[in-house]
């Protein structure tokens, strides 16, 4: 299925200006299994928020094993490990379980001394939900073995409840970090949704020992509601994408110390984004940079997974690939993904590892993989 569609807006010159032309495209997988399947799992059916880490020789992955999607403690994140070439689960083991907590989501950050680690989105019981503060599991020896689950604490002042992302480059690895009112020195950002803060930049040169803090890009970016973000490097400074709180997906330019450059409204742009892209997902390929993440193309269908080549001169989308659901079956719960890749030239392979419920139903831990060349 392929449909093109293009974006007119106006210059200042008053003048219509065409600012992209995206092909939209529904490719046929190599590959569309469930690695893991909720029917299997008895007290814990519920899996969900797959994170990834790519190892070489075994893909990390952690995910939610529960009973829902939120609210419900004696969640735990668990680990693992898939052959990289098929995707298919080996063994597997429980990465951070706490009494009366829920371990929401986990990030993975691979720091500059080798060292790995996954920061949780650790959360008790309430209305509305309650952060209790980033927790972390960390491995000293590549992965094979991992400590004690540990509370973070506060940096400069500010305990955070949720991180988003990492990028880690010489001694530095930065990461996307938010605030919650309840935590110690978070407060309700500007047109956030309470108990909801800001999302923040902050950067260790000591693999994670202690923090600094950055830059608040909720407010750099004009006091955007955001929430779920991801960033990648872009020349000598950044690029950004964020999930906001008033239905939007946003890019921004940034320079290397986090200020604005330029921004865009990536729902306002394009018809085919009609609001936020859940648990968006950066990544650079081929001199090209995509986004990846959950979409509803047309309002009032069910969701998607969707592939984004970006325009980074324009910062608009310049394609729109449905990578699962084109026939926009009733998915109900699903599409955070993460991939990876494997192969050279004509022979590069895209794997991507999801969640994906059906009709209400708990969802499974899904693998897709495609030609990257149908898809790219």
């Amino acid at each position: 299925m392929t449909r093109l569609t293009t974006i007119l807006r106006f210059g200042a010159c008053g003048c219509a200006l065409a600012l992209s032309v995206a092909a939209q495209r529904a490719p046929l997988p190599l590959d569309a299994a469930i690695i893991l399947a909720a029917t299997e799992q008895k007290e814990w059916p519920y899996l969900a928020f797959p994170a990834l880490l790519d190892r070489g020789d075994e893909i990390l992955v952690s995910f939610k094993r529960a009973r829902s999607h939120a609210q419900d403690p004696g969640a735990a994140l668990e680990l693992v490990r898939l052959d990289p070439a098929t995707g298919r689960a080996g063994a597997r083991r429980t990465l951070a379980q706490l009494d009366g907590h829920i371990m929401q989501m986990g990030e993975w950050v691979r720091f500059p001394n080798g060292d790995i680690a996954n920061y949780i989105d650790a959360q008790v019981p309430g209305s509305p939900t309650t952060r209790a503060g980033l927790r972390v599991v960390r491995s000293t020896d590549g992965g094979r073995t991992f400590g004690p689950v540990e509370r973070v604490g506060p940096i400069d002042g500010v305990e955070y409840g949720y991180a988003f992302d990492a990028v880690s480059e010489g001694r530095t690895t930065w990461m996307l970090v938010m605030t919650f009112a309840n935590l110690p020195g978070g407060k309700p950002a500007p047109n956030a949704r309470p108990p909801a803060g800001s999302v923040d930049v902050i950067r260790t040169e000591d693999h994670g020992r202690t923090w600094r803090f950055v830059r608040n890009l909720s407010r750099e970016f004009g006091d955007v509601p955001i929430n779920e973000s991801a960033f990648i490097r872009h020349g000598a400074g950044w690029l950004v994408t964020t999930r906001g709180y008033d239905s939007r997906e946003r890019l921004h330019l940034t320079d290397a110390d986090f200020r604005l450059v330029r921004q865009t409204d990536l729902t306002a742009l394009h018809p085919f984004i009609t609001s936020h892209v859940g648990r968006p997902r950066l990544f650079a390929r081929d001199g090209q940079a995509y986004l990846l993440g959950r979409n509803v193309a047309e309002k009032g269908k069910p969701m998607q997974l969707a592939l984004f080549r970006l325009d980074v001169s324009t910062l608009t989308a310049a394609t729109h690939v449905v990578l699962d659901n084109a026939e926009h079956a009733p998915v109900s719960d699903g599409y955070y993904a993460v991939p990876w890749f494997r192969g050279q030239a004509a022979g590069t392979v895209m794997h991507v590892v999801t969640y994906k419920g059906v009709d209400r139903r708990p969802p499974d831990l899904v693998h897709l993989a495609f030609r990257w060349d149908d898809v790219k």
